[in-house]
């Protein structure tokens, strides 16, 4: 799963308070479904509560209780009380409480903390709902908008402001997939999430990622990899596909030693690449 970034541009200030406001009435739809799941209520009932006393769709209602329901299971991994989650951000919470905050310093935090805490919409992709139903990305006049639901089928266009920052960067990638979708109805979910920071409102696109098909094997032998051989290297032994050793080779690792942390994750790139060609040249599999 990758995660991408973009802004949203409103066309006019009523635009954007629509949106704000259907964003605080899932935020609090959200917290509303985390207080009955953890009183047990089942989600059929608390699906048509929501849609009833927050003014949302269904398919919003089915989402808040979605991520209502994997805050809970987070933090049960996490051995953590469900019941102690503070939504908006427990650390800005505790320094609201200082008395000794006042003026700027205590505006900025109340400020921080409102936007968390109900700046907030999310929805689900699916394939069969051309990617997304509630929060789908459009194409008009050769720009990009995202299309948000804020009633039924009542929409608001939002431009989307994204650069390209590299040359790998992945939006190029999910901007080829759209434009593919759209010419040939290749269709694949992606989810949204709507969030405010600094008056500014951000799309996280969530989409799954797509892996290489695996080309080799170990049909013809593998590569072990030493990570902690002494002195400091890398150690590489080659095993035939019946497990003899057919040859050692070892990456002198000193020069990490010797660079900064930016250097060194340079370097550390490289010496990855290096094995890499090594396997693709040998044919070989690679265990570590």
């Amino acid at each position: 799963m990758i995660t991408l970034q973009c802004l949203l541009e409103f066309q006019n200030e009523q635009d954007r308070e629509t949106v704000l406001d259907l964003m605080r009435r899932f935020s609090s739809a959200m917290r509303y479904a985390y207080q009955r799941l953890l009183e047990d209520k089942k989600r059929k009932d608390l699906k048509k509560d929501l849609s009833n006393l927050f003014n949302i769709n269904t398919r919003y209602s089915d989402d808040a209780i979605f991520l209502a329901q994997s805050t809970i299971t987070s933090c049960k991994e996490r051995n953590q009380n469900p019941k102690k989650v503070i939504f908006g951000s427990r650390e800005v919470f505790e320094q609201l409480k200082k008395n000794h905050l006042t003026g700027k310093r205590r505006k900025q935090l109340k400020k921080k903390w409102k936007e968390s805490r109900q700046g907030n919409l999310y929805s689900r992709g699916d394939r069969s709902k051309q990617g997304n139903l509630n929060l789908r990305f459009e194409w008009i006049d050769n720009q990009l908008y995202l299309r948000i639901n804020v009633e039924d089928r009542q929409y608001v266009y939002a431009k989307v402001i994204r650069s390209v920052k590299r040359e790998n960067d992945k939006w190029i990638e999910f901007m080829f997939m759209l434009e593919n979708a759209y010419r040939y109805g290749a269709w694949f979910p992606y989810s949204v999430r709507l969030k405010v920071k600094n008056g500014n409102i951000y799309a996280f696109i969530s989409i799954e990622e797509k892996y290489l098909p695996i080309t080799i094997k170990r049909d013809n032998g593998i590569i072990g990899i030493d990570i902690n051989a002494y002195p400091f290297h890398l150690a590489l032994a080659f095993a035939s596909k019946d497990g003899n050793l057919e040859k050692y080779q070892r990456i002198n690792l000193n020069e990490l030693l010797e660079s900064n942390s930016e250097k060194r994750q340079y370097l550390e790139w490289q010496i990855a690449h290096e094995i890499i060609k090594i396997a693709k040249e040998e044919k070989k599999a690679i265990s570590i």
